[in-house]
């Protein structure tokens, strides 16, 4: 039975509030189980139940699960004694009935900021936080340039953004680079996207649709320092990914940015990661981010940039253009 959607339209919540928790792991996370033909039954039954709970399009989970059961059956893991091959494996099973790059299966080992974050305490994170703004200066010809290799969450990372953004502040444009980053937190992102519209009237940038809440979320601007209304520029790769293409998708669609490089990697699932019973780490897409005129998004396009060029060469181009 297809899931009815009753959404409840709420405003995303400004700087230092988050809407939604995107993790779902216990206090510590659970030891490494010996790969047997049980425990492999038990981690396909904890990702089935994962999908069929919070899976951003209901409608496909039963062949999600299908899938797997099916290689199950067949003996398709039987022979598999590493933990990493059967985590591909899973992963390439569950994207071969779906195209979705947000779908995954992971030891804790390969994301280890989760497994630490899962029993730290607050106050201890800020010292495993890297900083995600990892450069900014000032171009010849009065033109702005902030790197940016993740949005990490906004109490980690507010006094940042709004130090560089002072930095840049009498520019007489901006260059942001996504080439690196593989998107972050949607309150940082949302936060730093407001400083580039008319902060007396509250926009919405973009829609977000959460399964497990039932509800969306309106990313509109919030309020900043000031407001930059000088030309912006946006590199974006192959590599851009996730959150970083909600910053170019929202800029390009309200006509505030330049894209300029490749095509970005092409997800716009938000996720939840979730803990299984086995010691692995699922990976699950649970909302989905669009564009409220059109409903279009970016999954498994990407979004197309305005100037089309190799990613190496992105930045000379974006230069070149703001001579013009």
């Amino acid at each position: 039975m297809v899931e009815k959607k009753m959404k409840k339209t709420v405003r995303m919540a400004g700087p230092g509030k988050r809407v939604i928790k995107h993790r779902v792991l216990p206090r510590e996370l659970p030891e490494l189980k010996e790969l047997t033909p049980e425990t492999i039954n038990e981690t396909i039954t904890g990702i089935q139940k994962a999908i069929r709970e919070n899976y951003v399009f209901p409608e496909q989970a039963d062949d999600l699960c299908r899938s797997l059961e099916g290689h199950y059956a067949i003996g398709d893991y039987d022979r598999i004694t590493d933990p990493k091959t059967l985590c591909e494996q899973l992963t390439q099973h569950l994207r071969d009935v779906v195209n979705d790059k947000h779908l995954q299966v992971l030891l804790p080992k390969d994301m280890p900021h989760i497994g630490r974050r899962a029993v730290q305490k607050p106050s201890d994170r800020q010292r495993i936080v890297e900083h995600g703004l990892t450069k900014v200066e000032i171009l010849p010809g009065n033109v702005g340039y902030i790197n940016v290799t993740m949005f990490n969450p906004l109490s980690d990372s507010a006094d940042r953004i709004n130090g560089a953004m002072q930095f840049v502040k009498n520019t007489d444009a901006l260059i942001i680079d996504l080439r690196k980053c593989r998107g972050g937190s949607a309150d940082s992102i949302n936060f730093h996207l407001s400083y580039f519209f008319d902060p007396q009237t509250p926009l919405t940038l973009v829609e977000t649709y959460f399964r497990p809440h039932n509800q969306t979320f309106r990313c509109q601007t919030t309020r900043t320092p000031f407001h930059y209304a000088k030309p912006v520029f946006v590199l974006t790769s192959g590599f851009t990914f996730s959150g970083a293409e909600h910053f170019a998708f929202a800029l390009k669609i309200h006509k505030r940015a330049t894209l300029v490089g490749a095509n970005t990697g092409g997800g716009a699932h938000p996720v939840a990661i979730i803990g299984l019973d086995t010691g692995l780490l699922f990976k699950v897409p649970i909302g989905r981010t669009y564009d409220p005129e059109t409903n279009e998004d970016w999954e498994g396009t990407g979004v197309a940039p305005d100037i089309r060029c190799p990613e190496d060469d992105a930045l000379t181009e974006a230069l070149n253009d703001t001579k013009k």
